[in-house]
């Protein structure tokens, strides 16, 4: 019996770690890759470059804009099955998300003392 809570606590304790664990960078690269049938090498480069847009904006102190962008890509951007395209792109050939990633470049910007970084 003991055992069993033992097992059962580790589990909940495992659960808790991996939700805790999914950063807005994840969820978008989740998004993209199941769109876009990622290799597994593909996945990695994609995922790796929205950490390190994340960990970016996490050390200038943008977690709220980073927030808000991810969450622009993830609400507004469409998979194109057909080509297993996932963009941000509109009909009008315009980002509907562009406002939100100004807003993190310039979070970025403000908060950097060498202008930030570009991505």
């Amino acid at each position: 019996m003991i055992r069993t809570i033992l097992v059962n606590a580790a589990l909940l304790l495992g659960l808790a770690s991996a939700s805790a664990g999914c950063s807005r960078a994840q969820v978008v690269c989740d998004i993209i890759c199941e769109c876009e049938h990622c290799s597994d090498e593909d996945e990695i480069q994609t995922c790796e470059q929205f950490a390190t847009r994340e960990s970016v904006a996490d050390a200038y102190d943008c977690g709220d804009a980073w927030a808000t962008y991810t969450t622009c890509i993830e609400e507004q951007g469409k998979c194109d099955e057909k080509e297993a395209r996932y963009s941000t792109i509109n009909d009008n050939n315009n980002d509907v998300c562009e406002d939100e990633k100004n807003a993190l470049d310039s979070c970025i910007d403000a908060a950097s003392a060498h202008g930030g970084a570009r991505f």
